[in-house]
């Protein structure tokens, strides 16, 4: 008989603070920023952005804290490992996942280091596209050490942030987390984040999804780059045997399931949106929601959907709303 684990998911990411602000278009070309991608910024560029825009909200972010913070409303238990620094920001990054009743045990930074909590600045142009400056800060920082070998092995699944490639010993990390998976039998889902970080990382990403992963989340400019291909429905070619789904998200289309020899389209309802970021991060919410009750991937499809329109309707990555009404039977 198969012993329950504690945690549904347990997830490893950039942990900062996310800072929305409204932007024309213009000042985008102005400041030479790359548009609807993620752009690694200095501290110092940082700081010269803020002082340019002025933020709506700022909230707690990281791509994976907001699919384990979503994961926790629907009443999931689950942990999370990011690094911040000693400082307010990191303070408040803290509170939100306690306050949600997320476990979370990461050293802060040690003092020796001079960098901060890392924060995004997320510039919202009238179309609704996220474009998004970040400063890694603290968070560039963690290493195999800060890994939790019991939270990943009373996980039921573990799930790692893409994003955290770029970082200097993050990969070691990485690596660290997916042997105490393996060892614990617990399944791995990956989300590529970002098509200029796969761009950066494209031999690691495929060599770690074909050698470890169960479930991999992207986004259709993600899969292009990670294949470099054109066309979406030809990455079935590309996908290992060993990769039991792959949700690939493309916008107002809904989703794409690639398992087995299968392609699926899950559409989706259309909605007002308000800001597009963390939409990727709810549907993965939705999926891993779907998978802990063992629904078919179909169906957590179309729970991702969901959840990803319902963060479109606000600004920022998270829907603050009680999500009671949206949890599945």
């Amino acid at each position: 008989m198969r012993v329950s684990k504690k945690y549904s998911v347990s997830a490893i990411g950039n942990a900062m603070l996310d800072l929305v602000c409204e932007v024309p278009d213009q000042f985008l070309s102005q400041e030479g920023i790359s548009k609807g991608v993620m752009n690694l910024v200095s501290r110092e560029r940082s700081n010269y952005i803020l002082k340019l825009v002025r933020p709506i909200k700022e909230t707690a972010g990281g791509s994976a804290a907001n699919t384990i913070s979503t994961l926790a409303k629907l009443g999931l238990k689950t942990g999370y490992t990011g690094k911040i620094a000693d400082d307010p920001k990191g303070e408040v990054f803290k509170k939100d996942l306690l306050d949600n009743s997320i476990f979370y045990n990461t050293e802060f930074l040690d003092k020796s280091y001079t960098e901060a909590t890392g924060k995004c600045i997320v510039l919202i142009t009238p179309d609704k596209e996220r474009t998004m400056n970040t400063y890694l800060g603290a968070t560039e920082f963690l290493t195999a050490i800060d890994i939790d070998e019991e939270l990943i092995a009373q996980s039921e699944w573990l799930y790692l942030e893409g994003y955290r490639f770029d970082g200097q010993k993050s990969k070691e990390a990485f690596y660290k987390a997916i042997e105490i998976a393996r060892k614990n039998k617990t399944k791995i889902a990956i989300t590529l984040s970002d098509s200029f970080c796969v761009d950066r990382h494209r031999s690691d990403f495929i060599y770690l999804l074909n050698d470890s992963a169960d479930m991999v989340f992207c986004n259709e400019d993600e899969l292009k780059s990670l294949y470099q291909i054109q066309d979406i429905q030809k990455a079935q070619e590309f996908i290992a045997d060993s990769i039991s789904c792959l949700a690939c998200t493309c916008a107002e289309r809904g989703a794409y399931l690639f398992y087995g020899k299968s392609i699926r389209q899950i559409p989706t309802n259309k909605v007002f949106v308000v800001d597009t970021t963390g939409a990727g991060d709810s549907f993965a919410a939705g999926f891993l929601y779907g998978l802990s009750k063992n629904l078919t991937f179909e169906k957590c499809a179309a729970f991702g959907n969901v959840l990803a329109g319902e963060v479109l309707k606000v600004y920022g990555p998270r829907v603050e709303k009680s999500l009671k009404n949206l949890v599945l039977s």
